[in-house]
């Protein structure tokens, strides 16, 4: 199985990764225990610098939901998120002069916080909405994802007019699930299942409502700083971010870092001393993602390890299990076995 492109580029802040850690020591589950067999250590999680991908994200859920035994982890994900988690995004909106503006912050920077989900706001007459919609297939994490972001949206609306709100319609994309009674104690409102898109709606007389915490000069050097770091998304932005992006749509064929320079329109020497300036270097962003692509074969394929050394731009596959033991301390036949043995890791197929 190929790992789709999406999956394997940074799309989460740490920041969630980390309060979703802490949320499960209060249910007194070890560190230790929540992220073995995920890949991820928590020195990578305190580093604010570096996103996680959807792969790394997924497995971090897969594990808590495990270790929890509860379906409505991502109900207390969501209620469990203070503004401070979503950073400038977060500043900006909850200094907004009303409701709409703050909405239109949220919908056009939500990327920076998790490049995971689009949202758009939808403005009528009489009712208006949050339409929430996948950026690609979020798999077996899906639910959990939705709901956390519905409950953390609701919650700041509230914040933001320091009130309860009782007239919304919630719209979800899967049929009722087993627990969906909890859905009462979350969301005040209406709740229809099976819809199209995640969407949120709500009477249009909202958006005019003003915000309790509307700080104009607050808002302003945020959203300054939203507008800033959604210009290093885009082409020409953070370099680190498009290396690791351009590196992750590939498979096999990486390019050496001349050909990456050419790609990115500059020399190879100006790629290597930009790379220095932010940290790192090509080789290191290659291992990145080839550590992570190898974990993903390992665990969820029953590819061969010669096929996967293949896979992965290694041409002798002693060269690449030397490699897989330097970065895991294990073989990439040891790692599978005890990757296998997790009933988070799935079931290998071809």
């Amino acid at each position: 199985m190929t790992v789709p492109a999406q999956w394997a580029q940074p799309a989460v802040h740490p920041s969630y990764a980390r309060l979703l850690c802490m949320l499960m020591r209060r249910r007194g589950v070890e560190l230790s225990r929540l992220l073995a067999g995920t890949g991820l250590t928590w020195a990578q999680l305190v580093d604010a610098s570096r996103a996680l991908s959807f792969l790394q994200m997924r497995r971090l859920i897969l594990s808590a939901l495990e270790l929890s035994g509860s379906p409505l982890l991502g109900l207390e994900i969501g209620a469990s998120l203070p503004v401070s988690a979503h950073g400038q995004v977060g500043y900006a909106a909850m200094a907004s002069k009303d409701v709409a503006q703050a909405l239109d912050v949220i919908v056009r920077f939500s990327a920076l916080r998790a490049n995971l989900l689009d949202m758009r706001l939808v403005t009528g007459e009489q009712v208006s909405s949050v339409q929430i919609r996948e950026r690609f297939d979020l798999g077996d994490v899906r639910i959990p994802i939705l709901e956390a972001t519905s409950v953390l949206l609701v919650q700041v609306l509230e914040a933001l007019v320091g009130d309860a709100l009782g007239q919304l319609e919630y719209r979800v994309p899967y049929p009722a699930a087993p627990w969906h009674a909890a859905y009462a104690a979350r969301f005040a409102g209406t709740i229809v299942f099976d819809a199209a898109c995640m969407e949120i709606r709500f009477p249009s007389a909202l958006l005019a409502a003003p915000c309790l915490t509307a700080d104009p000069l607050a808002y302003a050097a945020a959203r300054r700083d939203c507008e800033q770091a959604l210009a290093q998304l885009g082409p020409g932005g953070d370099l680190v971010q498009q290396v690791r992006a351009r590196l992750a749509a590939r498979e096999g064929d990486y390019p050496g870092c001349d050909a990456m320079a050419h790609e990115l329109h500059m020399s190879a020497r100006t790629l290597m001393r930009k790379l220095k300036q932010r940290g790192t270097s090509y080789q290191a962003l290659l291992d990145e993602v080839r550590q992570e692509r190898a974990q993903w074969f390992l665990q969820h394929t029953g590819l061969p390890v010669e096929t996967i050394a293949e896979r992965l731009g290694y041409l002798d596959t002693s060269n690449f299990g030397r490699t897989f033991r330097r970065w895991f301390g294990v073989s990439p036949k040891e790692f599978r076995v005890a990757a296998q043995a997790s009933p988070r890791s799935g079931n290998p197929q071809d």
